[in-house]
């Protein structure tokens, strides 16, 4: 794989992802990052990485990657060294759900724009549990990434902003 470039996508599952995905400016020159299980098999262009808070999960992900036509040769971002994962992000409480391990990984490795796209934050899981409880890591740790990450869609997008030129440039 390529050095990462300055900008990322990280990639929800919600189901707008792909609307979200394509109201942004110059789309095809960010970097992929789907976040777990489900926003793996939403589109098959390529992913860089992919980042899990359930990385019993990985063999599952992988499949549905290969289903999808997408690759599979992407990096696996978790909480905990194992099998199959490739960069660790330690977990610290509260939650703000995988996409924000996907975003602190991110930061890690050099991003300087993060958008979040089909990550709203909103509604409720496939098992029934509110995305809402997520809201306070990112308000816990939001100086980590002051002014690096905004969102498409959802409370995320009104917590962080929308992408604008201006900033994307900046």
């Amino acid at each position: 794989m390529n050095e990462p470039t300055n900008h990322l996508i990280i990639t929800g599952s919600a189901p707008d992802v792909l609307i979200d995905i394509a109201g942004v400016p110059r789309v095809c020159s960010y970097d992929f990052m789907a976040i777990g299980l489900d926003a793996v098999a939403k589109y098959a262009w390529p992913i860089k990485y992919m980042a899990t808070y359930h990385p019993v999960e990985i063999p599952e992900i992988r499949k549905r990657r290969e289903q999808a036509g997408g690759n599979t040769d992407y990096r696996v971002v978790s909480m905990e060294a194992r099998d199959g994962v490739d960069i660790v992000e330690p977990f610290r409480p509260p939650s703000g759900s995988s996409s924000l391990l996907g975003v602190l990984a991110a930061l890690r490795m050099g991003y300087r724009r993060i958008i979040l796209c089909g990550c709203p934050l909103i509604g409720k899981n496939a098992a029934a549990g509110n995305y809402e409880t997520f809201q306070a890591g990112w308000i816990e740790r939001a100086d980590e990434f002051q002014d690096r990450v905004r969102s498409m869609s959802g409370w995320t997008k009104k917590y962080l902003g929308r992408p604008t030129e201006e900033w994307l440039n900046g």
